[in-house]
């Protein structure tokens, strides 16, 4: 029978949940203080921001997806008592983004000829282009700065993390501030200044996080970092095995939303209204989510490099998804009880807007079992990485949402016109189906392993 959980393991996956979640949030005030600053330079800048950012995202989310597998290595290794061998980790990972990032840069040099290949307004693609001349330079130290995240995070050193990305959202304030509208004597450079402003940034992180693992007594040698900068195939090969597949489910789950809204912009303009607040505040509630799914993935992989199997394997699983059910338990209240209110932190609350509440209050609602299905299975995906199991979760996560979840919510939206709440019917029922296979994939893996070796050792890891 599945362990349940305890105090101890509760107490471990807080104090890797908070802390990422909190620096989460400082990356969300970096994305914020960007569009803020663009958006005073006026709406073709903020425009042609957003064509940039849309290609310059897919391409990161595939680069995001490479560099997960560290989490994984790091935590088995950790577990294992081979805590030497993390560097070396880390560093055939960067191996890997740095190979991924010379096509991308290539990629990313032309945007101005992509974007006119597509149909879009010349003198926003040409100002696009310029703004992605300076941004394509953050690919790299982009890439790499969330691998080290992961790796800290693998290493219980999460409130590193948060803190260095707290630091950069306020630098990138300041840069942003100085760069774009040239105060404190320096040339106003508008769009170019936030392109500038991300790659000092993005690099300065990058550079704290490689200076901390080459120069300090990490974990036990100083000199460990220095080795490992060989190509090791077994390692790279264990990353392009792993990374691939994440970076795939990224782009299913990202396009998945983005389909989503195209197909909601044909229902209305008060519909894409309330589904773009619906899906803002998802993203808001989901960087707590985000924080217990990466807890538990650490912990299993953990687990796993000790061989404590099974009944810890659950104990882990279901101490993280009690603490989501916590966590969601105040945001599920406040998005049922207070929908109107909500709306009107988006849109405000002048009569023009009151015709808006009536279609948005119900998608608010429903948002939040939504949110909490899509939570629940989002740690159980995580589970099943931390056992190194990620092209299943991928092929669950393709059936269940594109192949039952996106044709569900169109028969619902549109053929038994519900609309934009139909639309998140069927989300919900993706992510439901795809929890329940994820469990049962997770119940399966978790029994091909022998009893417990030493379930009390990794109380005190």
């Amino acid at each position: 029978m599945p362990k349940l959980p305890n105090a101890s393991e509760l107490g471990h996956i807080l104090k890797i949940a908070l802390p990422l979640a909190f620096g989460q949030v400082g990356g969300i005030i970096i994305v914020l203080t960007d569009a803020l600053m663009l958006g005073r330079l006026g709406p073709d800048a903020l425009g042609a921001a957003g064509l940039a950012l849309s290609v310059y995202e897919i391409i990161a989310t595939i680069g995001y997806g490479m560099a997960f597998p560290v989490i994984v290595l790091a935590s088995r290794a950790r577990g294992a008592g081979r805590l030497r061998a993390v560097p070396g980790i880390i560093w055939q990972g960067l191996w890997i983004i740095a190979i991924l990032s010379v096509p991308v840069c290539a990629m990313l040099w032309n945007l101005e000829e992509i974007l006119l290949m597509t149909g879009q307004v010349p003198h926003l693609a040409q100002m696009a282009g310029h703004y992605m001349d300076y941004l394509l330079w953050t690919v790299f130290p982009a890439f790499g700065l969330f691998l080290f995240m992961l790796a800290f995070v693998a290493m219980d050193r999460v409130v590193t993390v948060a803190i260095t990305t707290w630091i950069g959202a306020g630098l990138n304030a300041i840069l942003n501030y100085v760069l774009i509208f040239g105060h404190f004597g320096f040339p106003a450079m508008g769009m170019a200044g936030v392109g500038l402003a991300s790659v000092i940034v993005y690099a300065s992180g990058f550079l704290f996080f490689f200076t901390l693992l080459t120069f300090h007594r990490f974990p036990r040698s100083g000199t460990a970092f220095h080795c490992a900068w060989r190509l090791k195939r077994a390692v790279l090969g264990q990353f392009f095995r792993l990374g691939w597949p994440k970076s795939l489910e990224f782009l299913i789950i990202g396009g998945l939303f983005s389909v989503t809204s195209l197909l909601v912009g044909r229902i209305g303009v008060q519909a894409i209204a309330s589904h773009t607040i619906a899906f803002q505040i998802s993203i808001v509630v989901g960087l707590g989510i985000r924080g217990i799914a990466n807890a538990v993935t650490t912990r299993i992989g953990i687990a796993s490099g000790r061989k404590d199997y099974v009944d810890t394997m659950w104990r882990i699983l279901n101490s993280g998804l009690l603490l989501l059910f916590l966590f969601m338990l105040l945001p599920m209240v406040i998005l049922n009880l207070f929908s109107p209110w909500a709306i009107s932190l988006f849109v405000g609350s002048d009569l023009n807007v009151q015709t808006l509440l009536s279609i948005a209050s119900p998608v608010i609602s429903f948002s939040a079992f939504f949110i909490f299905i899509n939570g629940f299975s989002r740690v159980v995906n995580h589970a099943l990485n931390g056992l190194a199991d990620i092209k299943i979760p991928v092929l669950i996560a393709a059936v269940a949402y594109w192949g039952i979840g996106l044709p569900s919510g169109m028969v619902f939206g549109f053929v038994m016109e519900r609309g934009v709440l139909g639309m998140w019917w069927g989300l919900a029922i993706g992510a439901a189906i795809a929890t329940l296979v994820y469990l049962m994939r997770f119940e399966w893996m978790v029994r091909r392993f022998p009893p417990n070796v030493s379930t009390a050792r990794l109380d005190t890891a």
